[in-house]
């Protein structure tokens, strides 16, 4: 399957910019030299409380920079401008020695770049958040139909397929809960929904079980419940 085709034309078009540009390879955001920040994709910041603006290396992409520092920093958020990313929720020294040791460039920033363009492109204003939450709350909300667990392994294929075992802490109170009971090892694979050959990026489940490629051994998880499946069952949605 071409991915392109698969991730729809607008995604694909990002991912094209940020394949083809000079980050080819693992880069280090800054790097620390006794206790001293030293420039490294980002050249140069400056910061007042908790937000900080970042420039960048004249290669680098400011959408791949911004979506793997929201993957890997705790309790930040950013916004790209100017080709610049503004980070806030932390202090410039706090942020500085978080980014040491974020990377951008390799294989993971196809996956960081499609939550990027999701989030820009879907779900951009505070009113949609707000909206995408209510309806994670409302799918969430059928005890007869949904688990709760911790991650113990995630089998990642071409993004953004991914299966993902779930040692069950609390099962469905429903039918379910027969074969998906406290203690189990599931195998959940996420559903994602489609539209004309590709991703409905529309659909508040499919955006969230995106993530599901990144989840980690140890996430605490929720999951609604699918149709049986060879080895396991689908997952709806799942979600930390």
């Amino acid at each position: 399957m071409n991915l392109y085709k698969y991730m729809g034309s607008g995604l694909a078009a990002l991912l094209s910019i940020t394949l083809s540009a000079g980050i080819a390879f693992a880069q280090t955001l800054v790097t620390m030299e006794g206790g001293t920040a030293k420039p490294g994709v980002v050249t140069s910041w400056s910061g007042k409380g908790k937000k900080v603006e970042l420039s960048l290396k004249a290669d680098a992409d400011a959408q791949a920079v911004a979506a793997a520092i929201e993957a890997k920093v705790d309790r930040v958020r950013t916004k790209v401008r100017g080709g610049k990313v503004l980070v806030i929720g932390k202090t410039q020294d706090d942020l500085l020695k978080a980014l040491s040791e974020v990377e951008v460039g390799g294989e993971d920033d196809m996956g960081l770049l499609a939550a990027a363009a999701m989030e820009d492109d879907i779900d951009s204003g505070s009113s949609l958040r707000a909206k995408k939450t209510a309806d994670l709350k409302k799918l969430l909300k059928d005890r007869a139909t949904v688990a709760q667990g911790k991650v113990v392994s995630v089998k990642s294929g071409r993004f953004p397929g991914a299966k993902v075992s779930v040692r069950i802490l609390s099962g469905p109170t429903g039918a379910l809960g027969k074969s998906i009971r406290k203690g189990k090892t599931i195998v959940f694979v996420p559903t994602l929904k489609m539209q004309k050959g590709s991703l409905d990026l529309k659909d508040t489940a499919t955006q969230t079980n995106l993530g599901a490629y990144f989840l980690k051994a140890g996430d605490r998880v929720k999951v609604k419940v699918g149709k049986p499946i060879k080895g396991g069952f689908e997952a709806t949605l799942i979600t930390r």
